[in-house]
């Protein structure tokens, strides 16, 4: 494996390290009212008084006409209800409201210093998966994941590396009711054409119906751990199974998207087996180099052992995606 030293390492400049570090600040509560309302059936609610009685009423609407329901007289159960909703509808519409002109102009102005670079279509998808929770099953794999470490490692991910014609993904389980390949599919149908997915030696799929395009591919942690024995099939398959690394970043269109990618160091190894495609011998010499210098856990004995190993001795060559 080529050292960090063979590898160049742009640190971020002043400007792309502010916009980082400002839209960080926002998300917690500004992403936090985004799901909270997508989980709402919108509408509002409010006490309404009939008969000298206070009763609690709920708003919504439905094919273009409001509908309104009672919810029972005043009591502390109805009380209940109705703080509930304050504490976390109402809250999350004002959060909103107040921090959505400073979330844009971050967005915008990390498109201005060059570190929102993620594809309008990809974010799209990514933004899917993790308003639905489908982030929890599968990792950020492919270039698009290099995007999710810039910020906690300083490092700006090169532009040659981070582009995607269609996502990937290294699923947390092989068990496929948990996994939920439906669900991964419907997110990634953007445009609405209609998805399935097939099963292709240790991956799924994820292609349109019609035109059968590739529209993402979900490793299953077989794919990179099949070849290795002992402690490195061991090692490689607990990290590939980890929670993943969490990582905020900008999409072209001027949104923030949170990642859910393979830890750093599992995407060097995950890399580094896919090796016989240039793209992600590159790539992996990248991730090595990011681990070893700019990220707060390096590798591990056994994880650079790996990494050394003699392909042409201990492994038959991995085909790439």
């Amino acid at each position: 494996m080529e050292t960090a030293e063979d590898v160049e390492l742009v640190p971020l400049n002043s400007a792309q390290t502010e916009q980082f570090a400002r839209i960080e600040q926002l998300w917690p509560e500004f992403g936090h009212s985004l799901q909270v309302l997508a989980a709402s059936d919108g509408g509002g609610m409010a006490w309404r008084t009939v008969d000298g009685i206070e009763y609690l009423t709920r708003y919504t609407r439905e094919d273009g006409k409001q509908k309104v329901k009672s919810l029972g007289r005043r009591t502390p159960e109805t009380e209940a209800i109705f703080a509930q909703f304050e504490s976390t509808v109402l809250k999350a519409r004002r959060v909103r409201r107040e921090l959505r002109e400073d979330v844009l102009l971050s967005c915008k102005l990390a498109k201005a210093y060059g570190v929102a670079r993620l594809h309008g279509r990809l974010a799209e998808t990514l933004d899917r998966l993790w308003y639905t929770g489908a982030s929890s099953r599968v990792s950020l794999f492919g270039g698009s994941a290099l995007l999710a470490y810039e910020s906690g490692s300083g490092i700006l991910a090169p532009a040659a590396l981070v582009k995607d014609r269609h996502l990937q993904f290294v699923a947390r389980t092989e068990d496929l009711e948990t996994l939920n390949l439906a669900e991964i599919a419907e997110a990634c149908d953007v445009d609405n054409e209609g998805a399935s997915y097939k099963y292709d030696e240790d991956r799924y799929l994820i292609r349109t119906k019609r035109e059968r395009r590739t529209l993402a591919e979900v490793f299953l942690p077989t794919y990179f751990v099949r070849r290795l024995d002992g402690d490195a099939h061991r090692e490689l398959r607990a990290m590939l199974r980890g929670p993943g690394t969490k990582g905020l970043t900008f999409s072209r269109d001027t949104r923030p998207i949170e990642l859910t990618a393979l830890d750093p160091a599992a995407y060097a190894i995950a890399s580094h087996c896919m090796r016989d495609d240039e793209l992600w011998a590159h790539r992996a010499e990248f991730a090595c180099s990011l681990v070893r210098h700019c990220w707060p856990d390096t590798f591990d004995v056994v994880q650079e052992a790996i990494l050394d190993v003699d392909p042409e001795v201990r492994w038959l060559r991995l085909r790439g995606p």
